[in-house]
């Protein structure tokens, strides 16, 4: 196999695995998710009801998934709600978000392009190879990054903040709202559901490259020519 086009291989599985993720930030960003996991058990800690916890954290769901959104409020239920600090931070999280999903829109239309052209030209080996590839990425991944979170879950989330935010600007009290709305656990479960949803999507990207696979090899034995 040329050295191109392992490269072509490698970039398009890249570019899948980017999109699974993109794809798996964009379902976990989504009211549902806030509404089973960012609202739970934070009552006591944030003195709000159970509804009011869970509407407080819609409310910073939206606003770190639209521009369009209202502001944050200073006070909720009565006590301090979302300081300058806390709405600075959750403004630097939305342009991560919105940059995110701008850049995996892209690579989404790159793809279909590169799908188009092969699927015009019948490079089936080639689709096979990047289809399983990219699975193969994606159910690789999450278990790398589980070992790591288990085995020093606060560095690595110490370092995935590092790499998108200024450091200190990240870091609040434990009293504070943002914390007592999305704490540690939060965060975990939240890690575990991307890997989940990651790791659902390899598979799927395998089963299709094994199908084109199949394709491949009846093409070799019937009387199309297919091209790497």
């Amino acid at each position: 196999m040329r050295v191109g086009t392992v490269l072509e291989r490698f970039a398009v599985a890249v570019a899948l695995c980017a999109v699974a993720v993109a794809v798996s930030v964009a379902a976990l960003t989504t009211p549902w998710f806030t509404r089973v996991v960012g609202g739970s058990d934070t009552t006591a800690a944030s003195g709000l009801s159970r509804s009011g916890a869970i509407t407080t954290a819609e409310q910073v769901r939206l606003f770190v998934t639209d521009r369009d959104a209202p502001p944050l409020p200073a006070e909720v239920g009565g006590r301090e709600g979302f300081d300058a600090q806390a709405v600075s931070h959750l403004v630097d999280v939305r342009e991560v978000l919105l940059r995110a999903r701008t850049a995996g829109i892209v690579l989404a239309l790159a793809l279909l392009v590169w799908f188009g052209v092969s699927l015009r030209r019948r490079r089936w080996g080639s689709i096979g190879s990047a289809l399983r590839w990219g699975g193969l990425a994606c159910l690789i991944a999450p278990p790398l990054l589980a070992v790591v979170g288990v085995a020093d879950f606060e560095r690595l989330f110490t370092a995935f903040h590092g790499v998108f935010f200024k450091a200190g600007t990240w870091v609040f009290p434990a009293d504070s709202l943002l914390i007592q709305l999305f704490p540690e656990r939060f965060w975990a479960l939240s890690g575990i559901s991307l890997a989940l949803l990651v790791a659902l999507q390899g598979v799927v990207l395998m089963l299709l490259g094994r199908g084109v696979g199949r394709r491949a090899e009846a093409a070799e034995n019937g009387s199309e020519s297919p091209r790497a």
